[in-house]
């Protein structure tokens, strides 16, 4: 506990021995929260130590610095890629200056710091995601910066979720339509939800630059076009009972506009892209390339906000996700 109190304590002088040991946790609890699945247990876990370790690193490395004579504002630099590591190897190095004496401290650094610690104790709750493909448009566009919360609860008709691909592993984010009990069928790209279709209100045709993603698709339009020109699609606001209501796209006559009747067992949930004709989801069957039936705990979060677009497309700041 004294290493603890001591890192709380930014007043002291820390040894290169006990600074070490503030420095080893670190490096591989952010390369292990990188390889954790995001919003699962085992990454909430690591997203709390790291927390942890990284109030211990900057509490000693404030701390060591002063044991070298060097000024606690160099502490910043360990912010910095690259400038970090040199730094850091320098404290480990330099041995403690016989003259060194505690010193003040900025209590706006130590509370920005803390601040930084709640933030990476926070994403025990939260992760960020690159949407790279359109299955998901418009309500999901490629490029778009998201934020998804983790799940407490068993995920509700409409929901936009992500879930790890059964088969894959892959993260997936789609809408969920059915849940345990329902039935669902579509029939000429209608949904029919327990028999009943889910209403649809014709909107203004949807349009998108005809371009690749960042997985190398492209969009499918209701007419043919070349690189650079504009895909259009069919646009219609979809409302589920009892949920949200949001636009889903067509480009006309699919494969996928007609399916089986599926009822759905405990334990699993349908889910669909809100662009229909350009959507891997639960009307295919994982063998094929698709997700079917998902496993409810399989489903990690809710997508909750589009935070901003990486391609700089309109409208896409601080947008929350229906």
């Amino acid at each position: 506990m004294g290493f603890v109190r001591e890192a709380l304590h930014w007043h002291g002088l820390t040894g290169r021995g006990r600074f070490a040991l503030a420095v080893i946790p670190v490096a591989g609890l952010v390369a292990a929260q990188t390889q954790a699945p995001p919003l699962s247990i085992a990454g909430a876990g690591i997203s709390l130590v790291s927390a942890l370790a990284i109030m211990l690193f900057f509490g000693h490395a404030r701390r060591r610095l002063r044991a070298m004579g060097w000024s606690g504002k160099w502490m910043w630099a360990l912010v910095v890629p690259l400038l970090s590591l040199i730094l850091v190897i320098v404290m480990l190095a330099r041995r403690t200056r016989p003259e060194a004496a505690p010193g003040p401290f900025n209590r706006g650094g130590r509370a920005l710091v803390w601040g930084l610690v709640a933030l990476m104790a926070s994403r025990a709750l939260w992760a960020p995601f690159i949407i790279p493909t359109g299955s998901m448009s418009p309500t999901l566009q490629p490029g778009d910066y998201v934020l998804a919360t983790r799940r407490f609860a068993a995920p509700r008709r409409g929901d936009v979720v992500i879930f790890r691909h059964p088969v894959s592993g892959q993260d997936f984010l789609k809408r969920v339509i059915g849940l345990p009990g329902d039935t669902v069928q579509m029939r000429d790209g209608l949904v029919i939800l327990n028999g009943t279709p889910v209403p649809q209100a014709t909107a203004p045709d949807w349009t998108e630059p005809y371009r690749a993603t960042a997985m190398g698709t492209r969009p499918l339009c209701v007419t043919p076009v070349i690189e650079g020109d504009i895909c259009s699609k069919l646009a219609a606001i979809e409302t589920l009972p009892g949920g949200p209501s949001y636009t889903v796209l067509d480009v006309g006559g699919m494969a996928t506009d007609f399916t089986a009747l599926v009822e759905i067992p405990e334990g699993f949930a349908f889910v669909l892209g809100d662009n229909r004709d350009n959507s891997l989801d639960s009307r295919i069957a994982q063998s094929a390339g698709g997700v079917g039936l998902v496993p409810v705990a399989a489903v990690a979060g809710r997508v909750r906000l589009v935070l901003y677009s990486r391609e700089g497309r309109d409208g896409r700041v601080l947008r929350t996700v229906e």
